[in-house]
């Protein structure tokens, strides 16, 4: 039998972030793991050495596979750095919305499972949650203006529906708590926030302890069928024969599918310097707002504020640095309207690019017409941490051959129904 080459759509010139984003320079980039420089075997090859390929891989300790992670950088170093990390429930794409767009069982099912995942991370990692700033804050949704209330109050009710605990402020409470200038905005119990490099550089490390393989600057260049198995090409002329491979790429994974199944978008983001008073930072909520696209907001451990959106469609890595002293005024000036004061001295800025699906829902497990082996972990969208814990357990049910629950909701099969195709 013929060897089978999948067509490779990768663009070398891709850079995933600006050089500066704020969580590198806090925590620095770690230890540089060595370059694969020959022909290796193993049971799982995951590609991509961000927080979804960590904790996918981490799903997969436990089977006793022998697993090697694979990226074209180092530990945490892509999409990872630049994240601002806001963990939530909440999907980009409304409840009431996302009912409209996939049938009202696939959107509750979303929703709760996106909800269930505090406890899965909770209980996995409980000492390198400590060590990584962890912490539940609850998510404030603002509506962006006066015509924004009525749909909001709808999504409120949609929510309460399910069992979410949520309130509605009313524009006066709103801003005597928060000191928020929007019409109202629905507070949701349910938030959490992380240092996602100190999380990733953590769980790879615990990885590699038990016997987890890494590979850094080891760029996959192709894929070859090669009966029940796969070859991953690597550049300078290494392979890795696996009985399985998991795309875990972030947006670049995108380039290992024969058509694209997400758009990619430029995303904004700054840090302020340390606030005089720093309690307002550890008692901000999460915060974000109904206008598409939203500014959002978190604070940090060491008393700052972090502040992102502005997002814009991607074109080419320097039209995005291009556009950054931009699109950070433009924040600036979000700010001014959302607090009526100016935004506090800024510390350091950053661009980041990311992918978003229609419906605002991950793609994990096997793609139509690719390998059955080939399995893809695209944990697109505002709350990517929160699907890359879903994907881990959906991953390790693929490769053993078992189906999942969520497979019929973040599955690439998946239908209004709810019912995989």
């Amino acid at each position: 039998m013929l060897d089978r080459v999948w067509p490779f759509r990768r663009n070398p010139s891709h850079r995933i972030r600006s050089s500066s984003p704020y969580w590198l320079l806090r925590d620095g980039m770690g230890d540089a793991r060595p370059t694969l420089r020959e022909a290796i075997e193993c049971d799982v090859a995951v590609v991509g050495a961000g927080i979804t390929g960590a904790l996918v891989a981490d799903a997969l300790v436990a089977t006793g596979q022998r697993i090697v992670i694979l990226d074209s950088r180092d530990v945490a170093l892509g999409s990872t750095a630049a994240t601002t990390a806001l963990l939530q429930y909440e999907i980009d794409t409304d409840l009431t919305e996302l009912v409209a767009q996939t049938g009202a069982d696939v959107a509750a099912r979303a929703y709760l499972a996106c909800a269930s995942s505090f406890d899965v991370i909770e209980q996995r990692f409980p000492e390198l949650l400590k060590a990584s700033n962890y912490r539940r804050v609850p998510s404030l949704y603002l509506a962006a203006d006066a015509g924004a209330v009525p749909a909001l109050q709808a999504e409120l009710a949609a929510r309460r529906a399910l069992g979410f605990q949520c309130t509605w402020l009313e524009q006066g409470e709103l801003a005597d708590r928060h000191g928020c200038r929007r019409p109202g905005a629905i507070l949701s119990a349910l938030g959490a926030q992380l240092d996602p490099i100190r999380f990733t550089q953590g769980l790879v490390a615990g990885l590699e302890r038990h016997g987890v393989r890494l590979f850094a600057r080891s760029r996959v260049t192709g894929i070859v069928e090669r009966g029940e198995r796969l070859r991953l090409d690597i550049e300078g002329g290494a392979r890795v024969d696996a009985a399985h491979v998991v795309i875990a790429a972030g947006f670049e994974s995108l380039d290992f599918l024969p058509r694209p199944v997400a758009d990619i978008d430029n995303t904004y983001a700054l840090v302020t310097e340390p606030l005089p008073d720093r309690s307002r930072a550890l008692t901000l909520p999460l915060l974000w707002e109904s206008s598409r696209p939203y500014i959002y907001m978190r604070g940090t451990p060491d008393g700052r504020l972090i502040v992102g959106g502005e997002d814009v469609p991607f074109k080419d890595p320097a039209a995005r640095e291009a556009l950054l002293g931009r699109q950070v005024r433009r924040l600036a000036t979000k700010y001014r309207q959302l607090f009526d004061a100016e935004l506090p001295p800024i510390a350091h800025a950053w661009g980041g690019s990311f992918a978003r699906t229609p419906d605002g829902l991950p793609f994990i497990g096997r793609a139509p017409g690719m390998h059955p082996a080939l399995l893809f972990a695209l944990c697109y969208g505002g709350n990517g941490i929160t699907y890359s814990v879903l994907a881990g357990e959906m991953i390790r049910a693929a490769v053993e051959r078992r189906t999942h629950e969520l497979d019929a909701v973040f599955g690439f099969f998946r239908t209004s129904t709810g019912k995989t195709a």
